[in-house]
């Protein structure tokens, strides 16, 4: 199918690309993975979507050809992915038009709109940390979730969905406030106070549940094991490629922790459109600036300069 991108958010990973430190990214490519668009042509053999359709798109394809791809309900963890939007067989929609397979698209509902279709991207790996690699939250656990930026905020959505005490952790005033809005039970100022102190003294000493680490930074990184409880969960999703920390194993050893990574979004785009749909929260208010796409150099300027929370490229 052939279709028209309407909005278009810049990622972290998009911006690691502009900057020249990416990990992901296989020059030349182009860029944009977070996206929504109208359907303007079909192929001969679509069947379940037709002309204007309004769809966004999973960004990664398993090969189908190692063992690992074959066996994994996670495209992500192939050996040879098909990413779209880091490779040049595979571009991404900072661009006009873009050409995805009738089986890599989701429909959205009219309750929906492209902006914030752009945004479901990023709910499904926030979706996929909490409630597949997380293993869900009841309404009474306590979840701390580091750093407030766009996974962040969405990793905040879907922990408030179930019901369950949430606390934020962010320094930047923007997010905190964004954070507040987005019904955080306290939201911590880890320039104010000492986030692990903090946590403790809001769980009784006991520490919280499940804790998420979207912030991508070793200060936060290194408080995992301090702030979880017994039988805890750790949910590791922030960039942090090359970072190494220091944490006291014997903590996570005695208190009995789990610790994962979360890449990716498998099977979690119905479910992220759902609870968009749902007008529990207003996404939008996530998005800080709007660039047409011929100011694309300056939408990757401030969003390098990390002024805002999500810089949108819109049709």
């Amino acid at each position: 199918m052939l279709i028209r991108v309407k909005s278009a958010g810049i990622c972290g990973s998009d911006i690691a690309s502009y900057e020249g430190y990416s990990t992901e990214g296989i020059y030349p490519f182009t860029p944009g993975h977070e996206w929504s668009g109208e359907i303007v042509d079909v192929g001969s053999s679509v069947e379940s979507l037709e002309k204007g359709d309004r769809v966004v798109a999973d960004t990664v394809e398993g090969c189908g050809t190692f063992d690992i791809c074959r066996s994994s309900l996670n495209p992500a963890l192939s050996r040879s992915p098909r990413e779209f939007g880091f490779q040049q067989k595979y571009p991404g929609a900072f661009s006009e038009f873009v050409v995805r397979k009738e089986t890599s698209l989701h429909k959205l509902p009219s309750s929906i709109s492209y902006e914030e279709g752009a945004l479901v991207e990023p709910l499904t790996v926030a979706y996929n940390a909490v409630w597949n690699v997380g293993n869900g939250v009841k309404p009474t656990d306590d979840v701390v979730i580091f750093g407030a930026g766009t996974i962040g905020l969405q990793s905040l959505i879907c922990v408030k969905s179930a019901g369950a005490r949430a606390f934020s952790v962010d320094p930047v005033t923007k997010r905190q406030e964004l954070a507040s809005k987005f019904d955080a039970d306290y939201v911590i100022n880890p320039m104010q106070v000492d986030p692990t102190e903090k946590i403790l003294a809001l769980t009784a000493g006991h520490g919280v549940d499940l804790a998420i680490e979207a912030s991508g930074t070793v200060d936060a990184s290194s408080r995992l094991a301090d702030v979880v409880d017994r039988s805890g969960s750790i949910v590791l999703i922030g960039n942090s490629y090359g970072k190494k920390i220091q944490i006291e194993l014997g903590k996570a050893i005695s208190k009995g922790l789990t610790i994962q990574g979360s890449v990716g979004s498998p099977g979690t785009f119905p479910a992220a459109i759902h609870l968009m749909a749902q007008k529990g929260f207003n996404f939008s208010l996530m998005i800080s600036h709007r660039f047409p796409l011929d100011k694309i150099d300056e939408a990757l300027q401030v969003a390098s300069s990390r002024e805002g929370i999500k810089v949108m490229i819109v049709a």
